[in-house]
């Protein structure tokens, strides 16, 4: 096991390794070769704060090459130590001894539901939702940490809802939703679709109301903030261009 002297080196030697992927990167771009950007985003980020800055920021970077993935917080992160992601856009939690970061947005949390949905109570209170089936997203995933940290914080856990279950895909969740099998707690711009077209609806709660969020992380660098902090001015510019 390592010690703490021993997790400063392991931290400090896979920051040196990374800055220096990035400084090769930079000198090659310098020589007018192409660069390459490796990055990803969790599946409710995908759903929809990057949606649409995607075309547009890859535009940018047509003449590289591009690696673009997403999958949950815990697997980024883990991909970003191995050094396969140059960075990643997060709503989860994650180290700030490790990590260096951006905020790029701050999203409403809510409860959801399909318009109809048949609750087996007055539904005033987030404790009046117990009686119901909960639909959660897979282990890793940062928007299921961020909902297990709010239940603990009153002494509840996802045992405290009748039935659970746990699907992985944000869009099998929406359809099980719209067809009455439950309620989840998703981020407000993931289902903004949904909720103006009318299928699916916000649960109104009188004690529940949450932002989180979103995060461009990286390891820890000295040399290359700015360049983190260029990317991120380009996600945010890339929404505004037609």
């Amino acid at each position: 096991t390592l010690t703490p002297a021993g997790e400063l080196l392991k931290r400090t030697a896979t920051a040196m390794r990374h800055e220096e992927k990035l400084l090769r990167e930079q000198m090659a771009k310098a020589e007018e070769q192409s660069m390459s950007l490796a990055f990803g985003v969790t599946k409710s980020v995908n759903e929809g704060f990057m949606k649409p800055r995607i075309p547009g920021f890859l535009r940018k970077y047509a003449g590289g090459r591009i690696h673009f993935t997403v999958d949950n917080t815990s697997q980024l992160l883990e991909e970003i130590n191995r050094m396969n992601l140059d960075f990643a856009i997060v709503e989860g939690n994650f180290d700030k001894e490790v990590y260096d970061y951006i905020v790029l947005s701050k999203e409403r949390f809510i409860p959801v539901c399909a318009p109809d949905y048949p609750f087996r109570k007055k539904i005033r209170f987030l404790e009046d939702l117990f009686c119901e089936t909960l639909i959660v997203r897979e282990q890793g995933s940062g928007s299921r940490e961020i909902f297990h940290n709010i239940l603990g914080s009153r002494n509840e856990t996802f045992e405290s809802f009748s039935a659970v279950m746990e699907i992985g895909d944000i869009g099998i969740t929406k359809e099980l939703l719209k067809a009455g099998n439950g309620i989840a707690f998703m981020y407000e711009m993931a289902v903004k679709q949904e909720l103006e077209e009318g299928s699916l609806k916000e649960i109104g709660l009188r004690d529940f109301d949450v932002c989180h969020e979103f995060a461009l992380v990286w390891l820890k660098t000295k040399q290359f903030s700015s360049y983190y902090e260029k990317l991120a001015e380009e996600l945010v510019k890339c929404d505004e261009e037609p």
